[in-house]
């Protein structure tokens, strides 16, 4: 017995670890990084090097809730794309700019639930016409960048409203903290309190482990699909807002890595790719690696092909670590993984 609650325990110990991973690649880089660079961990630089990943880092969060789904969505970029182009549009109108701050406010709203009809339409596709989301979102992607592209004459499209810069990418709470990185926080809170404290991310959890089961146990599982189609959607609109804001212009050729860069974010956090084990902690984490990769080897001295470089080697070596793992989970006897 005793023999029995030791191996228990060492592998609860080594459950923490693996379900930690993340975080501990983190605090393995940010040594190398302060040690081998100057100025590193000067709060400031650490504080702009979150503000520079803040878009990504919304975008992932919601790519956490379309994984763990079991999905993928490769428009995220594009929906971005158009938001921010449509956002820029209405600024100029007329109308909005005899509305003062009210037009600002309105382009806000007008701007999210443009991007989460798109969201809506990628889920709506996929569900409905029983498509696999990659292919939905491969040809959704092209649309809405070809949207984009018609609406500004395939030009970028300048903002000048200081109000909107200052909420969405040069203002400072407290005098300290970008505002770009509050909205990373308060999306972050969001994101964990629907994925951790409410029965839709249970569900979302559920159909992503096992999608039969849950249809069994009576899961509307076309609707919690499409919510969550929809909410990536608002989630690649508040992205736009602040790449709008930092670049002070709404682009038609602009966030195309941010899919990419998201899904890899969620990866790194250590949520399964095939779906149903997502980790909201953890893609903060992974937006946290990919930001200190990116400044790390920016003081270095590297240049952005080798950034590339480094950023798939290590994006393949934590999809190696993770299904290394799982297939160790595997191999632990059931009466001691339950115990």
């Amino acid at each position: 017995m005793e023999r029995l609650e030791g191996e228990s325990s060492r592998i609860n110990w080594r459950q923490t670890l693996i379900d930690g991973r993340s975080y501990i690649i983190l605090i393995v880089l940010l040594v190398i990084f302060a040690v081998g660079t100057e100025g590193f961990i000067n709060p400031i630089n650490l504080l702009n090097m979150v503000k520079r990943q803040s878009y990504i880092a919304v975008a992932g969060f919601a790519a956490t809730f379309v994984i763990t789904l079991g999905g993928l969505d490769l428009s995220v970029g594009a929906i971005a794309a158009l938001s921010g182009v449509s956002f820029a549009l209405l600024l100029q109108r007329p109308f909005m700019m005899q509305l003062g701050n009210g037009g600002l406010f309105l382009s806000v709203v007008i701007t999210l639930l443009i991007a989460g009809f798109c969201g809506f339409l990628n889920g709506f596709l996929s569900v409905k016409g029983r498509i696999t989301p990659f292919l939905v979102t491969l040809a959704t992607m092209n649309i809405y960048r070809s949207i984009a592209i018609v609406l500004s004459d395939s030009k970028e499209i300048t903002i000048t409203n200081p109000i909107f810069s200052t909420i969405f990418a040069t203002g400072k709470v407290f005098g300290v903290i970008p505002t770009p990185v509050v909205i990373l926080i308060v999306t972050f809170l969001l994101s964990w309190f629907l994925f951790q404290r409410t029965k839709y991310g249970y569900y979302v959890k559920a159909i992503g482990g096992n999608e039969e089961a849950a249809r069994v146990s009576g899961i509307r599982i076309d609707k919690i699909k499409i919510i969550t189609y929809t909410l990536n959607g608002v989630y690649a609109g508040i992205a736009s807002l602040m790449i709008a804001g930092l670049y002070s212009s709404g682009s038609p050729s602009g966030c195309v890595d941010l899919a990419l860069d998201s899904i890899a974010a969620v990866i790194l956090g250590g949520t399964a790719i095939v779906g149903g084990n997502g980790k909201i902690w953890g893609t903060l984490a992974g937006i946290l690696i990919l930001a200190v990769i990116i400044n790390g080897m920016t003081l270095f001295g590297a240049m952005y092909d080798i950034q590339l470089l480094v950023k798939g080697i290590v994006i393949i070596l934590a999809v190696l670590l993770d299904n290394a793992l799982s297939q160790r989970k595997k191999l632990i006897p059931s009466f001691l993984k339950f115990r």
